[in-house]
């Protein structure tokens, strides 16, 4: 599945951040981080909530 996740308010450091956790995950295949628009596009094996929770781990806010 491919997932768009909105990150509210993401910083450059949140954003690295995010990037830099879900790049660890070995059953996530992609990620792309859009500040400007302030997403998260994740492709995966992972249910959406996994992700969000993977994400929030690291301090940023995930919707």
């Amino acid at each position: 599945m491919t997932y768009t996740i909105t990150l509210p308010n993401v910083t450059r450091e949140g954003a690295a951040a995010v990037e830099q956790q879900l790049r660890g995950i070995n059953e996530i295949d992609y990620v792309t981080i859009d500040q400007s628009t302030e997403t998260a596009t994740v492709t995966t094996n992972l249910s959406y909530g996994e992700v969000r929770d993977l994400i929030q781990q690291v301090g940023v806010a995930a919707n």
